[in-house]
């Protein structure tokens, strides 16, 4: 049954809340000379365009849609599609020029190896599906890339389980009793015809 719950409680028992801080906490330290943080939404492309909200090597992880899955017992599983942006710029490293979309394929294919492994794309978590539909693409228009920047998203989706109540329970059925004429009951349990 659904209880009152003030916004601590419910920030403290949100698993969505959980699984993007788990998220980033697992990116950080795989992904070291990168800013790994968390971001509200989806990123539109026109405010990109706008505003320098992103600085240059980064991976910015947000939750793009979730939704209910659940049945009627009472039980239910939480799918999240979670996008990880990733942000590049040309650099120097190692003595050599690197154009950005190449650091932006080096880290989209990095990304994708850490969704790959069994261990890693759980995030710590107990109760949650390996990664499904991942894909990595260019997300950015001529004007983002004229100002020096590359923007790529790799998407996956990801089902948290087990919420809601415990399936509903159910009497037993009992098996079908037989009478006689009388109204008396008939023992078969010896499974003879009557």
């Amino acid at each position: 049954m659904i209880v009152p719950a003030t916004i601590s409680e419910r920030l403290a028992a949100s698993a969505l809340v959980g699984y993007l801080a788990a998220v980033e906490a697992t990116l950080k330290p795989l992904f070291p000379d990168i800013t790994v943080r968390q971001h509200p939404g989806r990123i539109d492309v026109s405010d990109i365009v706008e505003k320098d909200i992103f600085t240059p090597p980064m991976i910015a992880l947000a939750a793009v849609k979730w939704k209910l899955d659940g049945d009627l017992a009472g039980s239910w599983d939480l799918p999240v599609e979670a996008a990880a942006y990733i942000v590049t710029e040309d650099m120097a490293l190692g003595g050599r020029a690197w154009r950005r979309q190449e650091v932006a394929h080096a880290l989209s294919v990095g990304l994708l190896g850490v969704l790959g492994d069994l261990d890693a794309s759980r995030w710590g978590l107990l109760r949650i599906a390996p990664p499904q539909k991942v894909e990595a693409r260019p997300l950015f228009t001529s004007e983002v890339f004229a100002k020096g920047a590359a923007y790529y998203v790799v998407t996956w989706e990801q089902t948290l389980k087990g919420f809601g109540s415990s399936p509903l329970e159910r009497p037993p059925i009992a098996e079908p009793q037989i009478f006689d004429f009388d109204g008396e009951p008939v023992d078969d349990s010896d499974g003879a015809p009557v």
